[in-house]
């Protein structure tokens, strides 16, 4: 199958956005979390696969962030200083991974398109995910990420937030270094790096995450006051480019950033074409774009593949315009979610197995929330061809099964099998108000809800002692905000003001500790038509020290 992709005169936007939207399947009326055991065993055949984490971050593979990566080297180096410099390579473990990618692109064929495959076609979850030392971490790291996304060079850059990393030790030689591993451990790079990929699905576009991400420190002991004190010092974390956005392993080259930034220019055309819509006319806008300007990458995830991780798991080449280019299922779902992140749409990317009765394989897709309720949203099976095609693997509910067991989808095609693998549910949490709780009620396409537009936090300033005064522009549809504030990189973020106007633009925070930094994010809120207050996302970090 052909397609021209055409960014400019897009005459299918308005066929689009005034397209009707297939109604969801109604979930069965014994649809719960506890799901009986006998109903799960009869309705879903075991899954044969063996769990591959497509969303595997480079330095994380297995089911739990404290034992999630495979340690690769640990180099020490005693410098000139008497201190000792570690290097630490983490990559997911690959065994059976090939096997992995075979089953799932022999699944894609078999199931997902017909036999004749010329027919087929990054919100915020480290806000709750992660402590406040590790928010600290993920902000520098987001800020830098963002910056070589825009305009590519190394990406070894050195941490220089103050992660608290210090403490009283009695021990020395070997022992204190197995304490300086521990207190390095503590940061759970893994997590780090996969709310990043998770939140930054463009900007990570030149990330090869199948690699050796390698971080460095060092750590020396000292004596202060009688007492030893131990610290880590000079982190630096090394990101392994993706082949073809690499000018050297660590660094990016500065011609590709031209090829990135006219597809994210794209993908932001696509979002203005459909502005005026509403929420639901745009995700169905933005499944069906996605779908037109893109097919699906056979090659990619066969067992002859030799390519290596790269552009086909990436957004770029759903947006670039190519007609020869194509992604798997992390391109579709990451395309997706950048849309959706342009539009202020709460969208989530998950990652897990997916059976349909003729086989199981590693999947990515995404999940989309309306009023308090989640919703899957699988892209590249609602392609042409695909047992979605007509609708029932987008904004439907599951006819049964639990977050646990895994849910299970009706389609014309037959039932789709949905599990999420460890890394997410470790990622994103398990308990009831979890976005991967698939809700039984049937999505609202009549829904009028407008979320208000994120705010831009524009100053914070120290004119007076002990105060700090935060200003932000007006958020669009926004009824107020709240204020939360983190003291230090070691603190957790709280509430401390919720602001009871739209308007008002301007909030002071006194009783500040002199000579303490403090770190702000703000979000903006409405109402839906339940009473119930809808959230913006949040703003950007800043961050000012007490006079």
């Amino acid at each position: 199958m052909h397609k021209r992709k055409r960014f400019l005169s897009l005459g299918l936007s308005l066929m689009l956005a005034v397209g009707s939207m297939t109604v969801p399947t109604l979930a069965a009326e014994d649809f719960t979390d506890g799901t009986d055991a006998a109903v799960y065993e009869s309705q879903n055949t075991e899954i044969k696969g063996k769990e591959e984490d497509i969303f595997t971050t480079g330095i994380q593979k297995e089911t739990d962030f404290a034992e999630d990566s495979a340690l690769t080297g640990r180099i020490t180096k005693e410098l000139p200083d008497g201190s000792v410099q570690v290097t630490e390579g983490l990559i997911p473990e690959t065994e059976n991974e090939a096997d992995s990618d075979e089953l799932f692109g022999q699944y894609a064929n078999q199931f997902f398109y017909e036999e004749d495959s010329s027919t087929a076609p990054a919100t915020s979850i480290a806000e709750t995910a992660l402590s406040g030392v590790q928010q600290a971490l993920y902000e520098e790291m987001k800020a830098k990420i963002t910056s070589i996304a825009a305009n590519g060079g190394t990406t070894k850059f050195k941490i220089t937030s103050d992660l608290g990393l210090r403490w009283q030790t009695s021990s020395s030689g070997s022992w204190a270094g197995q304490e300086a591993s521990q207190k390095f451990n503590s940061l759970n790079t893994s997590r780090i790096i996969t709310c990043l990929l998770a939140d930054c699905p463009y900007e990570l576009y030149w990330y090869e995450k199948t690699d050796i991400t390698q971080w460095t420190y060092n750590y020396s002991v000292t004596v202060s006051g009688g007492k030893r004190i131990a610290q880590i010092t000079d982190l630096t974390v090394s990101m392994p480019v993706c082949s073809g956005y690499a000018y050297n392993r660590y660094q990016v080259n500065v011609s590709m950033v031209k090829t990135a930034k006219n597809a994210a220019a794209n993908a932001k055309y696509i979002v203005n074409e459909f502005k005026n819509m509403s929420e639901v006319k745009k995700l169905i806008a933005y499944k069906e774009m996605i779908c037109y300007l893109t097919d699906y990458n056979y090659a990619a995830v066969s067992g002859s593949y030799r390519g290596g991780y790269g552009d086909p798991w990436q957004l770029i080449w759903v947006f670039d315009g190519n007609d020869s280019t194509k992604v798997v299922c992390e391109g579709y779902s990451k395309a997706f979610q950048y849309l959706c992140d342009l539009s202020d749409i709460t969208c989530f990317t998950v990652t897990g197995e997916m059976d349909g009765g003729t086989g199981a394989g590693a999947h990515m897709w995404n999940i989309v929330e309306q009023n308090g309720r989640y919703y899957l949203a699988d892209i590249t099976n609602s392609d042409e061809g695909t047992a979605g095609e007509n609708g029932g693997l987008f904004l439907n509910t599951p006819s049964y099964g639990s977050l646990s067991q895994g849910y299970t989808y009706e389609t014309e095609n037959g039932n789709i099998y949905f599990r999420y693998d460890q890394t997410t549910r470790n990622t994103y949490g398990t308990g009831s108000k979890s976005v991967l709780q698939m809700t039984k009620k049937t999505y609202d396409v009549d829904n009028t809800t407008v979320k208000p537009a994120k705010p831009t936090l524009s100053g914070l300033s120290n004119t007076s002692a002990r105060k700090l005064v935060l200003t932000w522009k007006k958020s669009r549809n926004a009824k107020g905000y709240e204020i939360y504030r983190r003291i230090g990189t070691t603190g957790s973020y709280k509430k401390i003001a919720t602001v009871k106007s739209g308007s008002t633009l301007k909030y002071t925070n006194t009783g500040l500790k002199k000579g303490t930094k403090y770190y702000y994010r703000i979000r903006a809120y409405s109402y839906n038509t339940l009473g119930n207050k809808v959230y913006s996302g949040w703003s950007a970090v800043k961050s000012k020290t007490s006079k």
